[in-house]
């Protein structure tokens, strides 16, 4: 996005917040609960929106400043409301996108009880003060899964995971543990890719089993993919591709643009592309240090 962009999702929520706040001070009388409403995106990321999820990050923590000033405040921070506003609006395309699993969504009639809530808890007439806290978190499902994205991105939110046996969370949880199936193919390939020339086919077929597996669980497909069949034909978007960019830097140190993930024909062409990138920076580590 622009830097126009992200300012102008930003304005809104932080300089609207800011001026409402210097209001509220100016007023004789102080206020009983000031409200405002968040978005877990604030807490967990959300991909392609970076300038949404920093300006609910702002509330989260004006909140919290606000508390310092012993001041009544609660961000709400929401999920999924499924009936009305914007997913409801846009359900075909963005309902399906949404895993109960991982994501608890909400009617109305629970806006309207979380709200309330939140009024209550800042107001002497409702739950204590000297207990409640600035930020309430909605949305997120309990237990989450082990294969929820969540875990294995993130540490933070390991304790979300409770498994069904009594053995420990780290022998269980391959999200805490990063020794899921997925991750031991990603590290065999990378330890072939050391030993064997990028042109080798075999480290070309166990890339394309690796990124079929990644799409198969990002695109929530129900079948595996075909490795030569056009990547749109599984309904690829601009936003699948940032997330699927932001992996393959993270897992395989590789940089590709949405672009080039979009246009690719294929999981071989683009496996092919992944390659000759990784390839490519091979050689010139080994010229840095020749030189």
């Amino acid at each position: 996005m622009t830097v126009r962009e992200f300012h102008e999702t930003i304005t809104s929520k932080v300089k609207g917040t800011w001026n409402l706040h210097h209001a509220s001070l100016a007023q004789p009388t102080q206020l009983d609960f000031f409200t405002l409403l968040s978005s877990i995106s604030g807490v967990i990321g959300q991909k392609g929106q970076a300038n949404y999820a920093a300006a609910n990050a702002f509330l989260d923590s004006f909140a919290s400043y606000r508390h310092t000033l012993s001041l009544p405040t609660s961000s709400v921070d929401l999920g999924v409301v499924e009936d009305v506003g914007y997913v409801a609006e846009n359900a075909a395309s963005l309902q399906s996108a949404f895993d109960k699993e991982i994501w608890t969504p909400i009617n109305e009639s629970l806006l309207h009880q979380i709200l309330r809530y939140s009024i209550l808890q800042q107001t002497s007439h409702g739950a204590s003060t000297s207990t409640s806290t600035s930020q309430m978190i909605t949305g997120i499902a309990f237990p989450q899964p082990a294969s929820s994205p969540l875990l294995k991105r993130d540490p933070r939110f390991s304790t979300l995971y409770h498994p069904s046996s009594t053995n420990s969370l780290s022998s269980n949880s391959g999200s805490s543990s990063n020794d899921n199936e997925d991750s031991k193919a990603i590290r065999a390939f990378l330890l072939s890719l050391a030993s064997s020339p990028s042109q080798d086919p075999s480290l070309l077929a166990s890339l394309v089993a690796i990124l079929s597996t990644q799409f198969t669980s990002s695109l929530r497909l129900s079948s595996p993919m075909e490795a030569a069949k056009p990547l749109s034909s599984y309904g690829l978007d601009s936003l699948s591709a940032v997330e699927f960019r932001n992996w393959c830097r993270m897992e395989l140190n590789a940089e590709l643009t949405t672009l080039e993930i979009m246009g690719a024909s294929s999981l071989f062409s683009l496996a092919g592309r992944i390659l000759s990138k990784i390839g490519g920076k091979a050689k010139e580590g080994e010229g840095a240090k020749e030189g």
